[in-house]
């Protein structure tokens, strides 16, 4: 049994289609009016600014945070430790050298996680918890967080 050879497809008017994209345009001069007058952000420029967060610690931080151990070393201490790093999917032995992450206590091999920390990651590639703990902002740093917040709505 194999897919059909002929294509169901329906055509659509060159007047609809005008139409359609006659609305986009109005939009499009509602939205630039809109960013001249200082109300909203032009979509397209927010999503060209993706950037990492501010607060993001750098790769290099990120490794000497998480100093590497003997995969024998961390069997002993956590009966509980899964015997395969998730990224390469083998199987961890007790001459390797692993790196266990700081919330999660998942352990990977070292060349592995250092791989995925130097692509920007910040999370566990198991169960996305972060790499590292997060410190505590107090309440000056939640403040700054809410007006931001607020700065980049208006």
């Amino acid at each position: 049994m194999g897919f059909p050879l002929v294509c169901y497809c329906m055509a659509i008017p060159k007047p609809l289609i005008a139409f359609f994209n006659l609305l986009a345009a109005i939009m499009d001069a509602i939205q630039l009016v809109l960013y001249v007058l200082g109300i909203c952000h032009l979509p397209a420029a927010r999503s060209a600014q993706r950037r990492p967060a501010v607060d993001a610690p750098l790769p290099d931080e990120v490794k000497a945070s998480l100093p590497p151990v003997e995969f024998a070393q961390l069997a002993a201490e956590h009966s509980s430790s899964s015997s395969s790093c998730i990224v390469c999917l083998e199987r961890l032995e007790a001459a390797d050298e692993v790196r266990r992450l700081g919330n999660c206590a998942h352990a990977f091999h070292r060349g592995c996680i250092d791989q995925w920390i130097d692509l920007g990651r910040v999370t566990c590639p198991l169960c996305r918890s972060h790499l590292l703990p997060r410190a505590r902002a107090g309440p000056r740093g939640r403040f700054a967080r809410l007006a931001g917040r607020l700065t980049r709505a208006w």
